[in-house]
């Protein structure tokens, strides 16, 4: 519940009016050896961070605390309390759950947990929150916060009565209340009644005229409903009433802000990093580095960095605007000094991480990662770098692993469920990145990121229609480059060419040259591969040292059969970006295409030299391995891949395929693996063949290599199909069959040994 109170008054700064947190166990303990005053030392040094929002150390003291004291929920209260305030609902939660465990009687942790609870956007949720909630008004029957929590619940459940009769009674009780006001307030906007909702705050105002909270909370409800007029005369009598209230001095600064009023914004800025408070300090450098001016605010976190050496938060700012200026030795600089001073800031080396991964050193990138997880494991956005590291070494498994561990420890997280949804998409997987997104929160999938990344899983399951709708709505509001390429992909689909030209046409017009894909997929589409040509060599005229562009007309000219001229353009993207990997692999294609094997073993041998766990390069070295007849190479590459990959099913086909003419057995487990995840697949179906044709089962071999042959039916397929026709006896459908595929192919009987 804490996150929607937060809609209109926040919890921190009712905290900030009310003085200074609450110390909720403030009384000394001798010094002993006893493990409760062992216990009592831990959570006195928790507090203490607490108090100055050291929350990782916080977190460590309270951890301490539950190590000696296991049975106390105590303990577990202050984890629940740290996890929320470093926005970790999810484990938040989970400790106030264990707290409760251990201690049924504790109403602080029981109304904690009933206010996530309610929150939930799961009714069954809600109705134990309601169940747990009730507890704790049985038990403190004038409790307001337990109250307002248990209105939300039931409102939530659709008992609208209910829930604003609550709220009514408790400020009839408590007529000064106003966090009740506040919720009362949300409830009739949700039910868009806004005068109702104003009615109820200015009543509120008029109780207490003096309140700076309640003209906060009146000028946060005109903010929420787009008045922003309205808003500013409220804020400005709560900053009369309080001249130093952050709250609505920030408020202020938001509106003059939005409406291009940027000198009062910046006076008003410079008014809110005079506050006391260490959170306000940076605000007017923030303001600064997002106007543009950046050398100005860099002078300030520099400041503040120096000011406050052992503000962590003013160096990791102070880090990210290095960063964002490009002075990468500078904030290499900073985080070494930082580390010197203490080698276990956890901080400091997630800093010098991220620094590696963006100049592509993912050994020291592993490196430091792994030390910040060893120290914190249950660090989110830790978790989600290594998966940036795993993506890096194309270890997608251990990529997927990291991140559904980040998102377990904290849902809330954005990029890592994107991250997440495109790791499934990639394996073709788009059901599951569905799933994924469709559990984001709500605030988040209005997030055009999401809209995107959700558009791409839509098209992978095939729901066109949605795909269309969400477009259409998005595109009236803007037209990004991801949603127009978005609308030229599904045109295509549907086979609108025109329109997905048209779409082409303006992400080109726009530099956005995956338009130069989309184009030339449409031209192919209509089986004008000249147009796509022509279009093609304008724009790599145009742009002579774009590699990608150079790429897709090569591969233009793959699709049309002119070798020769994709090697070039191939080699062109090369010579623009030596390290563009799409176009190595490209040319060792048409090296095996061409019988140069030799020269394809090379390059590949280069490639996996550069990058051992590359499993494309691994599984292309396998496959030219083999079709040079080194058996004993293409088991290796093939083993190599599965070992970074276990599901990858052309590695699994790949490796029973080869071992299947000395280990028929053994290829065999491999294949029935690759069937149980891809059981439609005629690779698959022609790799079981030649192992039943291995082992002399004709009869099984038939089935599967007919079914293959049926399903791709390549002039490869179609000759294994012939062989096995002859081996079982069926002369006739042998001889046609074999016909037909050496007519489309008259070299299969030298490439496919063993038939």
């Amino acid at each position: 519940m804490t996150h929607i109170r937060e809609t209109l008054v926040t919890r921190r700064y009712r905290m900030l009016a009310a003085g200074a947190l609450t110390v909720l166990f403030g009384a000394s303990v001798a010094c002993s050896s006893t493990p409760q005053a062992r216990e009592a030392k831990y959570l006195r040094r928790g507090e203490a961070y607490m108090a100055k929002k050291d929350y990782a150390r916080a977190f460590l003291e309270f951890r301490n605390a539950s190590r000696v004291m296991p049975q106390d929920g105590e303990p577990y209260y202050q984890v629940g309390l740290t996890y929320m305030a470093m926005g970790n609902v999810a484990n938040g939660a989970e400790a106030f759950r264990k707290a409760t465990e251990l201690n049924p009687k504790d109403q602080r942790a029981q109304l904690r947990l009933g206010e996530l609870m309610a929150g939930s956007g799961s009714k069954d949720v809600v109705k134990l929150a309601t169940d747990r909630l009730e507890e704790v008004l049985s038990a403190s029957p004038n409790n307001s916060d337990a109250s307002d929590a248990l209105a939300l619940a039931e409102w939530k459940l659709g008992k609208t009565d209910e829930a604003f009769s609550r709220l009514e009674d408790t400020l009839r009780k408590f007529p000064s209340r106003l966090q009740t006001s506040v919720e009362l307030a949300r409830l009739k906007l949700g039910q868009k009644d806004l005068a109702g909702a104003e009615q109820v705050l200015k009543q509120a105002l008029a109780r207490d005229p003096r309140s700076v909270l309640a003209e906060l909370a009146l000028g946060q409800l005109y903010m929420v409903t787009k008045q922003p007029a309205k808003a500013e005369v409220e804020l400005r009598k709560a900053i009369q009433l309080d001249p130093k209230n952050g709250t609505a001095l920030m408020g202020l600064a938001a509106i003059q802000t939005a409406g291009k009023r940027m000198a009062e914004a910046e006076q008003t800025y410079l008014r809110i990093a005079a506050l006391p408070s260490a959170e306000f300090k940076p605000m007017h450098a923030l303001f600064l580095f997002n106007q543009g001016k950046r050398d100005a605010a860099l002078a300030e976190f520099e400041k503040l960095a120096k000011e406050y050496p052992n503000d962590r938060a003013a160096q990791s700012r102070l880090f990210a605007a290095y960063v964002a200026m490009g002075k990468s030795q500078a904030a290499q600089n900073l985080a070494a000094a930082a580390l010197k001073k203490n080698p276990k800031d956890t901080d400091a080396l997630f800093d010098r991480a991220g620094l590696s991964l963006r100049s592509g050193n993912i050994v020291e990138a592993e490196k430091d990662l792994r030390a910040v997880l060893r120290f914190k494991p249950d660090f989110a956005e830790g978790h989600a770098a290594m998966a940036a590291v795993d993506r890096a070494k194309g270890l997608t498994l251990d990529e997927r692993h990291e991140l559904n561990e980040s998102l377990r420890i904290n849902p809330a997280l954005l990029q890592p469920r994107l991250a997440l949804a495109r790791n499934y998409i990639a394996a073709k997987e788009a059901k599951s990145a569905l799933d994924v997104l469709n559990a984001a929160p709500a605030n988040q999938k209005g997030v055009l990121a999401f809209v995107v990344e959700r558009n791409w899983a839509l098209l992978g399951v095939g729901d066109t229609k949605e795909m269309r709708s969400a477009l259409d709505q998005n595109l009236r509001t803007g037209r990004s480059p991801e949603l127009v390429v978005q609308d030229g992909v599904l045109r295509l689909r549907l086979a609108d060419y025109s329109g997905a030209i048209a779409d082409a046409e303006e992400a080109i017009k726009n530099n956005d040259l995956r338009g130069a894909r989309l184009l030339a997929g449409a031209y192919l589409a209509q089986k004008q591969p000249r147009k796509a040509e022509d279009r093609l060599q304008e724009l790599a005229a145009l742009h002579p040292k774009s590699a990608p562009l150079a790429n897709v007309l090569g591969q233009l000219y793959l699709e049309d059969g002119n070798r020769a001229a994709a090697r070039k353009a191939f080699e062109a993207a090369l010579a623009a970006n030596p390290r563009f990997l799409d176009a190595d692999l490209s040319l060792a294609g048409i090296d095996t295409q061409e019988k140069h094997l030799d020269a394809a073993h090379r390059r590949l041998l280069g490639l996996v030299a550069a990058n051992p766990k590359n499993i494309t390069v691994l599984l292309m070295l396998g496959g030219v391995a083999a079709d040079m007849g080194d058996q004993e190479e293409a088991l290796q590459r093939y083993r190599a891949a599965i070992a970074i990959d276990g599901s990858n099913v052309f590695a699994l086909t790949g490796l029973a395929y080869t071992l299947a003419s000395s280990q028929p057995d053994e290829a065999l487990k491999y294949a029935q693996q690759a069937a149980q995840l891809a059981p439609d697949s005629a690779m698959v179906e022609d790799t079981l063949g030649w192992i039943y044709y291995r082992k002399t089962v004709y009869g099984i071999a038939l089935n599967y290599l007919k079914t293959a042959a049926e399903k791709e039916p390549t002039p490869r397929r179609q000759f294994h199909l012939a062989m096995c026709y002859l081996r079982e006896g069926q002369r006739d459908m042998g001889e046609q069959t074999l016909q037909l595929a050496l007519r489309q192919d008259p070299s299969l009987p030298v490439t496919e040994k063993g038939w």
